[in-house]
């Protein structure tokens, strides 16, 4: 607001009058004018955008943009919204669970419940409370994966290649449900990771596959058994370190769910909160982890099973209700940014960013910035959204660039000048 001052002295009375009146006049007509808050366009950056738009924003006001209100796919920058509403719904001190009961039949049914950093040394670890409880002898290992009932198998946007980017989401599913390989002379094969042991479904997968390191989706490979790949991964996982604790399983893997009133014997509580979780999916740009998150949120306001309509549903109340967002800024169908249906607008991301703020040491940190990527390549999807920081000033950015130029590292220096 500004205050007007006139020198009004030595007019005359009715002169007074009359200048006051103009005054009124004046100010009322420019009240009706409408105040252009826009942000402008920086020209350099012209040249660099075809179909696209960006912002750069401080203390809440937007210093430079184009195409604000414009929906882009957004690749992988969409997990920034997955990691925000998992801290906020889920609760940055959430830890998964998975429960182990056995049977009076030496039956060891393991139920999953989706945890996102199910890895083989966390199944060593459970190996070894189990021979803590003086338990040597086991039967079947019986895996409970009813905790997911996914309506599609595929994420949306996947194409099931071999590519670890492309694996699917199970409650079970270890290792990020995808496999490491080392193989010779298309011949050979062993493990390359001293965390987790050779399996039989090593073999079979590496048959397929030509020689060197490799690290696939279990899935993408034809099924060893009536089981998918993923719960025989799971399973010869646990059979194998098992009885790496002198455990003796003498049955069979099978797919089951825990009868009533079967005994507990291990509840067994993740060491990584949630908080961890975020950070580690956007540092690894972790698809299978992004979208376990995005289960789990879904999980948590309409319980289990985990379905990807329940997780729509609460992300469209979280976008609605917590950001203050419709469905034209943000359309989200699963929350790794891997489908082409999703989209955000550069002033949606915007919103994102300035909730993301109290986590921001959460984004890991490229060419000097805490930013997170997002590419789509085949499709022309070149994305950053983030935050620059300059002295004492937190600038959240965004880049969103649908096109086959990829141009926004070139777009990132302009914007870090301003």
């Amino acid at each position: 607001m500004y205050l007007l001052v006139v020198p009004i002295l030595k007019l005359p009375l009715k002169g007074i009058h009359i200048f006051l009146s103009g005054v009124v006049f004046l100010i009322f007509t420019l009240l009706l004018i409408p105040v252009t808050t826009q942000a402008q366009e920086l020209p350099a950056i012209k040249q660099y955008i075809h179909n696209g738009g960006y912002a750069l924003q401080k203390d809440a006001t937007t210093l430079y943009s184009k195409a604000l209100k414009t929906n882009f796919i957004p690749a992988s920058t969409l997990k920034l919204l997955t990691g925000l509403a998992a801290l906020k719904i889920l609760g940055p001190d959430h830890f998964f669970q998975t429960h182990l009961y056995l049977d009076e039949k030496h039956n060891l049914y393991i139920k999953g419940s989706g945890d996102p950093f199910f890895v083989s040394e966390k199944i060593r670890l459970i190996c070894e409370l189990i021979a803590e409880e003086n338990i040597i002898r086991i039967n079947d290992i019986i895996l409970d994966d009813s905790n997911f009932a996914l309506e599609y198998e595929l994420t949306e946007g996947s194409e099931n290649s071999s590519n670890p980017y492309d694996a699917r989401n199970t409650a079970l599913g270890v290792n990020f449900n995808t496999i490491p390989l080392k193989v010779y002379n298309r011949a050979k094969l062993k493990s390359p990771e001293a965390q987790t042991p050779y399996l039989s479904i090593m073999g079979h997968i590496g048959k397929e596959l030509g020689s060197g390191y490799h690290r696939v989706n279990v899935d993408a490979f034809p099924k060893q058994t009536e089981l998918s790949n993923s719960l025989q991964y799971s399973g010869q996982l646990f059979q194998t370190l098992l009885e790496e604790q002198n455990i003796t399983v003498s049955g069979k893997i099978k797919q089951g769910i825990v009868p009533q009133a079967t005994p507990l014997v291990l509840q067994y509580t993740a060491e990584e909160p949630v908080s961890t979780l975020v950070e580690s999916c956007l540092l690894s740009s972790n698809n299978f982890m992004a979208n376990q998150l995005f289960l789990a949120i879904g999980v948590k306001q309409y319980g289990f099973p985990a379905t990807w309509e329940k997780s729509q549903r609460a992300m469209n109340h979280f976008i609605e209700h917590s950001l203050g967002l419709t469905d034209k800024q943000i359309t989200m169908v699963e929350g790794s940014g891997l489908s082409k249906k999703n989209r955000i607008t550069p002033e949606g991301m915007l919103i994102v960013l300035e909730k993301f703020k109290p986590y921001s040491s959460l984004i890991p940190v490229k060419y000097g910035v805490r930013m997170k990527s997002g590419t789509l390549r085949k499709s022309g999807v070149f994305c950053y959204a983030g935050f620059i920081n300059k002295g004492n000033s937190i600038r959240p950015f965004t880049i969103l660039l649908n096109q086959k130029k990829n141009n926004r590292d070139k777009i990132l220096k302009i914007l870090y000048r301003q």
